[in-house]
């Protein structure tokens, strides 16, 4: 019998965190799956150490792929699709074990919808939960407001209906917008929903050797601005204009500070407070 879903790894290089994400996706209540491991750059040894690893579960197969780049990754493993639904997943995250069968479960109940994500937790390279936070849009109208400036759909923690994907012809863009530029095509059709459920189901890690560190920020910044000044002359809609000043390495890097100031700001004065109170139960 055919599985319903199939989970697209694209995975550069063999280190722990790649197991760490393999075993949540054994670890998930929904088992009907077959997940694509698809490797570039992997070394012969490389590979016999993951086919070994996975060798008792047949439900995932490695592609060792001559071509790099996500974009090409991922078309390669959606045009060996067969299944109903489609799931994103990074070699350095973490899925929550119920993350599939809360994702689906919502696609069969609601058919306009092509697109489920999730609230999203950002963890350090040893796991730890960051303070900064992936900003949660949850309901379509907001995610579609909210697409024209920033990214409010965490790609690798995305589940899609394959067809959609298929009739977008997967991705067309670039190699770290790739995902940005697939959801514009699809909410250019009114028809098509997103939706992000509220539960912290996907946990996304940062560190110093993933494509999107600040060392890509320009080169990323200059494909976003591409397509969103594409879409402004489209649409004529001011806010893609908008969009490219708000994606600019220079605002995003003040905004960070900003935002971590703000954070530190709060926090201490909420130490304060809880000293207050404390001295105020004491007498």
């Amino acid at each position: 019998m055919t599985p319903i879903l199939t989970i697209l790894m694209p995975v550069g290089k063999l280190d722990d965190f790649l197991f760490i994400a393999i075993e949540s996706l054994k670890n998930q209540t929904f088992k009907d799956y077959v997940c694509y491991i698809l490797t570039s750059g992997f070394s012969v040894d490389d590979l016999n150490k993951l086919d070994h690893y996975l060798s008792n579960d047949n439900r995932f197969t490695v592609h060792s792929l001559k071509l790099g780049g996500i974009a090409f990754a991922l078309n390669y493993g959606i045009n060996m699709t067969s299944t109903k639904y489609v799931a994103r997943m990074d070699g350095d995250d973490i899925s929550h074990n119920s993350r599939f069968a809360k994702q689906i479960d919502f696609l069969e109940n609601n058919p306009r919808y092509v697109i489920v994500g999730c609230r999203v937790e950002l963890i350090d390279e040893n796991g730890n939960i960051l303070n900064q936070k992936f900003k949660f849009y949850e309901e379509n109208n907001q995610i579609r407001t909210a697409l024209k400036y920033r990214m409010p759909l965490c790609h690798p923690g995305l589940l899609f209906r394959s067809d959609i994907l298929f009739k977008m012809k997967g991705y067309l863009y670039g190699n770290s917008c790739e995902d940005h530029e697939l959801y514009i095509r699809i909410a250019r059709d009114d028809g098509y929903l997103f939706k992000n459920l509220p539960e912290n189901l996907f946990k996304y890690r940062r560190h110093s050797s993933q494509l999107t560190n600040k060392a890509f920020s320009r080169k990323a910044f200059t494909e976003i601005s591409g397509f969103l000044f594409t879409e402004f002359l489209n649409t004529k809609n001011p806010m893609y204009l908008l969009g490219i000043l708000a994606n600019h390495p220079y605002f995003r890097h003040f905004r960070s500070i900003f935002r971590d100031f703000i954070y530190y700001i709060i926090k201490f004065y909420r130490l304060k407070l809880n000293q207050f109170f404390k001295c105020f139960g004491a007498e």
